[in-house]
């Protein structure tokens, strides 16, 4: 008596197909068990697709039984073979594993005869076939979709903001729907830099944008936003950006400048409306503790209200907002430079701008001449190809070559031009802020304080024992606090810290614009 398991599988893609159904595999399989007179003790069906036995649940419950009842059962029997597996490997190391258990697996219309060595060929011919069947199947929707993909066409379900249709031609499209304008305004949003991710998207939650955290980040990486397709790398096809056919959200530009913030590469700043006057410093503290950032709060008294600077992560950092302010106007004044140490570095800075004057005038004229040879040549070239002197390929290689050059001498001179103007205000303004620090960052609105904030400490500051350091060193700041300090010494001492700002001023003077950023 060979006791025997029937199992039919269809995968969901193939209910319909013809010859394939539950119960014509259930149906066959039964006629066949009673003409040889194999008892069947359990039947399972399996409607789930899965490239491999472990993710299917029927086939699973089959395992269990069949261990439970060990010994019991002797074959497992199917209609065909691509019904046990389309996994050549995975097809036989379950076999070997059911004959470990005394069990035989066959198919009813390809039928093995285990004790013929020859036979095994067949068997691997049976298993081989639906796997190079799977594999040509899905290299032609592959192959499909990377077609569709590079006219433009976006395959799948449509994105939030769109919804799939079909075009004049019957093709599938994606058209923008009402909440096009929720991804557009999220999009502007998140371009300010003034959001974290997470609380944009509440934001936004709460005026009908319903996705998750993850789904939020991807709406926001997506290109088809933007209306482009991003066509993936695939064998020796290279990664491709395709110009989709469907009505774009938003821009390119504000697409990137979203970028530009998710990667870190654009400043994030907190949003003004959520700083309070009396916490200007919200966003430019970390904690001595731990290193998270500080937050600030209120709380009521009986007769007042009391404002604290203290830790987001629960650490007992805890200080008043009136000892962090003071502290910190005292601290601008002793950063603060001495008005004949800022007057001393202007004339140094005066001396070595009149210097350099006459050395980027020079540069200047240098670069237009090279101008001027580049477009000689250029017309050298074009007389050429008009008396069929050159071929119209090398013309082209060399006009390029040419005009790209070109280019790069005017904007070197644009720099040139543009690095002159108002470099003395600038640096005259520069140089007064840094003498009076206390004075303009106690009547600067909250908005100025908070750029005042930006621009001199770029790294944010931390408060212990009653002082201030920066996360890490401030070159400028040292510079000039370091001499403060120790101007008034003696002559010999006086003279040592002069050259030694000469030297600084040297090279701020090479490039202005960066002391321009600074201050």
């Amino acid at each position: 008596m060979s006791n025997t398991i029937i199992y039919a599988r269809v995968s969901t893609d193939e209910q319909a197909a013809k010859g394939t159904s539950i119960p014509y595999q259930k149906e066959r399989l039964e006629q066949y068990c009673n003409a040889t007179g194999y008892p069947i003790v359990k039947y399972f069906a399996e409607d789930y697709s899965a490239k491999n036995f472990e993710d299917r649940p029927e086939f699973n419950k089959l395992l269990a039984f069949v261990k439970a009842n060990k010994g019991v059962v002797k074959k497992l029997l199917v209609v065909r073979w691509d019904r046990f597996s389309r996994n050549a490997p995975e097809a036989y190391n379950m076999i070997g594993r059911l004959a470990k258990l005394g069990i035989e697996v066959n198919a009813i219309e390809q039928p093995i005869d285990f004790d013929i060595p020859e036979q095994k060929v067949m068997l691997s011919f049976y298993l081989t076939i639906p796997e190079v069947e799977n594999d040509r199947r899905s290299m032609n929707t592959i192959n499909g979709m990377r077609k569709n993909k590079k006219q433009g066409r976006w395959l799948g379900l449509a994105p939030f903001g769109y919804k799939n249709a079909r075009d004049s031609q019957d093709k599938p499209i994606i058209i923008k729907t009402e909440k096009a304008e929720l991804v557009r305004k999220s999009f502007e949003l998140a371009a300010t830099g003034e959001y974290p991710a997470d609380a944009l998207r509440k934001q936004m939650q709460k005026e009908g944008l319903q996705i998750s955290k993850n789904q939020f980040l991807r709406m926001l990486r997506n290109r088809i936003y933007c209306g482009q397709i991003e066509l993936k790398i695939y064998r020796n096809e290279p990664e491709e950006i395709i110009q989709g056919i469907h009505e774009p959200i938003v821009n390119e530009a504000l697409f990137n400048e979203v970028q530009n913030v998710l990667e870190g590469k654009k400043k994030i700043n907190l949003k003004m409306s959520k700083i309070r006057d009396e916490f200007p410093m919200r966003g430019y503290l970390v904690c001595n503790s731990c290193g998270g950032n500080l937050t600030a709060s209120c709380s009521k008294g009986r007769n007042d209200k009391y404002f604290y600077y203290h830790c987001q992560n629960g650490c007992k950092e805890r200080i008043s907002n009136e000892t962090v302010h003071s502290t910190f106007t005292q601290w601008l004044s002793d950063i603060s430079i001495k008005p004949q140490v800022g007057q001393l570095y202007l004339s140094v800075m005066q001396d070595i701008f009149k210097n350099n004057e006459k050395d980027r005038g020079a540069e200047i004229t240098r670069l237009s001449t090279e101008i001027c040879k580049k477009e000689e040549m250029l017309d050298k070239a074009t007389r050429k190809l008009i008396n069929d002197e050159l071929d119209k390929e090398s013309y082209n290689r060399i006009k390029g070559s040419l005009q790209k050059e070109t280019i790069d001498l005017k904007t070197r001179i644009s720099e040139l031009k543009e690095t002159e103007s108002g470099f003395m205000e600038y640096l005259t303004f520069g140089v007064t802020l840094l003498g009076n620090l206390p004075h303009y960052y106690s009547t600067a609105t909250l908005e100025g304080k908070q750029k005042m904030l930006g621009s001199i400490f770029p790294e944010k500051l931390i408060f212990s024992e009653n002082s201030y350091r920066t996360a890490q060193p401030n070159e400028l700041i040292e510079l000039f606090s370091s001499v403060t300090k120790a101007f008034g010494d003696s002559k010999k001492k006086k003279a040592a810290i002069f050259s030694g700002l000469s030297h600084q001023g040297t090279v701020m003077g090479l490039e202005p614009t960066t002391l321009r950023t600074t201050i």
